[in-house]
């Protein structure tokens, strides 16, 4: 038998049950928001059409039945993150939510790290890597992924003396997790005189290794203070006489290689003819220059590099961007 669908009469509209009264607006809402029907199916469900449905739940939102609020400490992060990039020159800023875990930041801000980068990576990348801790943690973080058509490259000679997380090992780590080409430098990264440095510059595969370099479309690295307890003498990469030489001139921090102070103004001494580090105007010349830095310790260094223009993406956490936004006031 075939049904003319003309003459069919519409679904009967069904009452709320008894412990809702006859309020149809919060039954609406309660189907709604509780028990996470579609507007459709509550639309099937009370016999009713879906614009009527769509109605109702505004109703139930004029009335007060709904209230609907935002997270404060989401909109404060929002808030950070957007005064950060305005004030500050970034392109993006992303803020870590305060936690009561007790896990240490640079873990957590690793983690958040690897699910940024996951969303901006292209399998055309070219990648240029750092050292520190929270660039080890990022790497561990890294969902596995086949990029075979991306390039890890260390941005810094190597060194024995920071084994958990040292240059090569953090671009290695950075390339297995990937599944992407990894391409470490093989020269130390601070050698004993000028001479040295220039002698190995020349070697043909040091110099296709800079050559390399130059074709990063992004480059990941921390920042720390130069006083304090820093990972820089913990590392064995500067001893306390360079360092103080550094500290004499007006530094405050560090990083990718480079001292900078309070002014952003880069400081050069004897130690960076020593250095093997990407130059500083082939860094500069990289799209995406992303940090992640954070904790009370590294406010300065982090103040300090935003004047020097050094990254252009920022990942850190909430009671750091705070205290930022507030020495970068409106």
């Amino acid at each position: 038998m075939v049904v003319d669908k003309s003459e069919a009469k519409p679904a009967r509209r069904r009452a709320p049950p008894m412990q809702f009264g006859a309020d149809l607006p919060l039954w609406t809402a309660w189907l709604y928001y509780e028990e996470g029907l579609k507007q459709d199916e509550i639309a099937e469900r009370l016999g009713l059409s879906r614009a009527s449905v769509f109605n109702l739940l505004q109703k139930a939102r004029d009335d007060g039945i709904v209230t609907i609020t935002i997270d404060p400490t989401r909109l404060e992060r929002a808030d950070l993150s957007m005064a950060l990039k305005e004030r500050c020159g970034l392109d993006e800023c992303f803020v870590l939510p305060a936690s009561g875990t007790g896990a240490p930041v640079h873990e957590r801000l690793g983690l958040l790290a690897a699910r940024i980068l996951e969303q901006k990576l292209h399998d055309d990348d070219v990648i240029g890597v750092a050292w520190g801790r929270t660039v080890m943690a990022m790497s561990r973080a890294l969902a596995p992924a086949h990029m075979p058509g991306a390039t890890i490259a260390q941005v810094t000679g190597s060194s024995i003396a920071t084994y958990d997380f040292s240059p090569e090992l953090c671009t290695s780590n950075i390339a297995a997790r990937l599944n992407a080409r990894c391409v470490n430098l093989h020269a130390p990264g601070v050698v004993s005189n000028a001479t040295m440095k220039s002698l190995l510059m020349q070697e043909p595969i040091v110099e296709q290794h800079f050559t390399l370099l130059r074709q990063c479309t992004k480059t990941l690295f921390s920042a720390t203070p130069l006083t304090g307890q820093t990972l820089l003498e913990d590392s064995g990469v500067m001893n306390e006489a360079v360092l103080r030489e550094y500290l004499d001139a007006g530094g405050v921090g560090f990083a990718s290689g480079y001292v900078f102070d309070a002014d952003g103004r880069i400081i050069r001494t004897s130690f960076d003819d020593r250095h093997l580090v990407m130059p500083l105007e082939d860094f500069l010349a990289v799209p995406e220059r992303i940090c992640v830095a954070g904790g009370a310790s590294k406010i300065g260094a982090l103040e300090a590099m935003f004047h020097a223009r050094i990254a252009t993406i920022l990942i850190t956490d909430q009671e750091t961007a705070r205290a930022l936004a507030e020495r970068f006031p409106a």
